[in-house]
């Protein structure tokens, strides 16, 4: 079986002044020895990745494998940080990206022709076993190509959608912001419906929302969300303002 921590939790949010926040679901998976990453976040979350993995005792080394989910910047950047990783990816998705123009808001050009060219890139498809248990599922939409991973723990699978299914608004709604098409995201989203309800207990892991699960039909978070805006609109940096960006009724609360 294995364990998963979340390193960094993903975000349901964009800036109508500011674009996309990036901000995306980190994952590590363990199984004694094995440690596999999930998605490895962009450059501002380097140190908190460092920080999370020493505090396993752990090192960048150490990880043995990342799994992408899809090529865009939020999700691809770092995978640069492991030197011993397998990286992970689906055929497709390189495969698009690669032809993107240079230029485009979503694709890290020079990192995705870095990871090409390199020994540490495998390939993979549809309904490939990665390692015994984890399973990856093209689900197109939010890129072509685009993967979800699946984890057989037994009683109950770990299912990563990726932006396949951003957040739970997604999920519940059937519906998709930010696709490139909004037939396949659909079609996406009702085929991670069909493996989150192949098991009871099973938990899906967002890429941008924090892990839920199905409790009488109905979708449970299982984590309390952690997220905040720090900023300097004073005259010193000692004086700063906090705004919890944990759930509607605390923001409320905050900006009366």
């Amino acid at each position: 079986m294995f364990d998963y921590n979340i390193f960094i939790q993903g975000f349901p949010g964009k800036s109508s002044t500011h674009g996309g926040l990036g901000w995306s679901t980190v994952t590590l998976l363990s199984h004694n020895d094995t440690h596999i990453i999930i998605d490895v976040g962009s450059f501002g979350v380097r140190p908190l990745i460092l920080d999370k993995l020493k505090a396993r005792g752990l090192s960048p080394s150490d990880i043995s494998m990342v799994l992408l989910t899809h090529t865009h910047w939020d999700h691809c950047v770092n995978w640069t940080l492991f030197p011993n990783a397998t990286i992970v990816v689906g055929q497709e998705d390189m495969k698009w990206a690669l032809n993107e123009p240079p230029g485009g808001w979503h694709v890290p050009e020079l990192y995705v022709k870095e990871l090409h060219s390199s020994s540490q890139m495998r390939q993979v498809v549809h309904l490939e076993e990665i390692v015994p248990g984890i399973t990856a599922h093209q689900t197109d939409g939010h890129s072509p190509g685009h993967l979800a991973y699946t984890v057989d723990n037994g009683d109950y699978d770990l299912i990563f959608s990726g932006d396949a299914a951003k957040n739970r608004a997604e999920l519940l709604s059937r519906d998709a912001d930010m696709t490139l098409n909004l037939s396949d995201s659909r079609e996406s989203i009702d085929y991670l419906w069909r493996l989150w309800r192949k098991k009871e207990n099973s938990v899906l892991i967002p890429g941008h929302d924090i892990p839920m699960k199905l409790v009488d039909g109905k979708t449970v978070y299982l984590h309390e969300r952690k997220a905040d805006l720090q900023y300097w609109f004073s005259d010193t940096l000692e004086k700063y303002t906090t705004i919890e960006l944990a759930d509607d009724a605390a923001l409320a609360e905050q900006i009366k």
